[in-house]
């Protein structure tokens, strides 16, 4: 799934919307195919799992965390999240972003 949908975005095909290919330009994550084939794997891997990520939580209607998130943040986050060895990483992953974004008292 995660490849699927990643190769809707890099192939830039209709199924995606609009506003979704608008954040992933704005974060800088806008990667063509000759530009990946230059990266290593676990970094592709790594922006894979941010775009699937972003994708869900603009599906679940979290429009206030995307308006705001920032590409080091995600990185930062993705990176933090890798160093904790979880079941489940892309649900601990989208759980650090949300709680990144929801928590006030920074």
């Amino acid at each position: 799934m995660i490849d699927d949908l990643f190769n809707l975005i890099i192939n830039k095909s209709p199924k995606i919307s609009k506003n979704f290919y608008e954040l992933i330009e704005k974060l800088e994550f806008n990667y063509t195919k000759d530009i990946l084939k230059t990266f290593k794997d676990d970094k592709i891997e790594m922006i894979k799992i941010i775009l699937y990520t972003l994708y869900q939580l603009e599906g679940e209607q979290f429009q206030n965390i995307l308006s705001v998130v920032k590409r080091e943040d995600l990185i930062n986050l993705y990176n933090l999240c890798k160093s904790y060895n979880t079941d489940n990483f892309l649900s601990y992953y989208k759980k650090a972003i949300i709680n990144k974004y929801t928590n006030n008292t920074t």
